[in-house]
């Protein structure tokens, strides 16, 4: 009896291993540590996501409102004009971006008693913006006070350039390749303009601007010939996504213009809200026309 009970013991106390109790305990330990990681990791995720849309929601809009903004500044004056469809679910505003700006010394209009039909103005061949004219597809347009004026060419102040010459020491030349003596060129139109120009400005354009801002959420940009109409795009280049103005409130559509007055410029009012999974941005500018006619 004594020889097996001590096998028993020593058996027993070889054994080695968990009691349940033990088991249940490590599984709600590592429950809870489990939770509480994960809830961590979750957190730090969720963090990061957020600032990542936030990030790209931000890129996004400040990238239409400053290109909106640069090409206005470079409108010419009394160009801007909005327009929405019929559903009122569409706004574009179209403008006319100066291509060159100048100054003649020589006008043709209609209250003179000459038929000639042309300007004379300070060339602008080899310049640092390497502007080159193209005939017939370029505009010149002189004293615009409206915006009838500019896109209206019964008005008699938008006309297009037919041809450009400069005089050189070997007879005329072209206006892009070639520098005149006097550093003046000569343009020549199909008629003459109706009035002149107070600073004896002239403005050379070649196609309208639009950027049109959808309820849907998309903003799209359009390139195109200038027509008296304007026209309303439903699609284009896109330039952004998750807009979120709200069309049917007057005081929250996406553009405004305001005409200019005898204190200040043209301006245009640019409000635009975006918003991404809860992410709201709102953007507020008001961009002047700094050019007179």
């Amino acid at each position: 009896m004594t020889h097996l009970t001590k096998t028993t013991a020593n058996t027993r106390a070889t054994a080695k291993g968990f009691t349940l109790v033990e088991l249940v305990t490590v599984i709600i330990v590592l429950g809870v540590v489990s939770i509480g990681i994960s809830g961590f990791v979750r957190t730090g995720v969720q963090i990061y996501a957020d600032v990542t849309e936030r990030e790209q929601l931000l890129s996004e809009s400040h990238f239409v409102v400053e290109r909106i903004n640069r090409e206005l500044r470079l409108a010419i004056p009394n160009s801007s004009r909005i327009m929405f469809n019929s559903a009122n679910t569409i706004q574009c505003i179209e403008f006319l971006p100066a291509a060159w700006t100048t100054y003649y010394t020589r006008l043709s209009v209609m209250s003179e008693t000459t038929s000639t039909s042309t300007a004379n103005i300070v060339e602008f061949a080899f310049n640092a913006a390497n502007f080159t004219l193209n005939t017939n597809e370029d505009f010149a347009i002189v004293y615009p006070t409206s915006n009838e004026d500019v896109y209206d060419l019964g008005h008699n102040r938008r006309k297009a350039i037919e041809g450009c010459t400069v005089n050189t020491e070997d007879g005329p030349g072209s206006c892009n390749d070639d520098v005149s003596d006097n550093g003046i060129a000569e343009l020549t139109f199909n008629s003459a303009f109706e009035d002149l120009s107070p600073a004896s400005r002239l403005y050379i354009t070649r196609a309208s601007v639009s950027y049109c801002a959808h309820a849907s959420g998309e903003i799209y940009r359009n390139e195109d010939s200038i027509n008296t109409a304007q026209t309303v795009y439903t699609s284009g280049t896109l330039m952004a996504n998750n807009l979120n103005n709200d069309f049917t409130n007057t005081l929250e559509v996406p553009f405004q213009v305001f005409d200019a007055t005898l204190t200040r410029n043209g301006l245009v009012h640019i409000l635009l809200t975006f918003e991404l999974n809860e992410e709201i941005i709102h953007f507020s500018r008001e961009v002047h026309i700094p050019n007179v006619p």
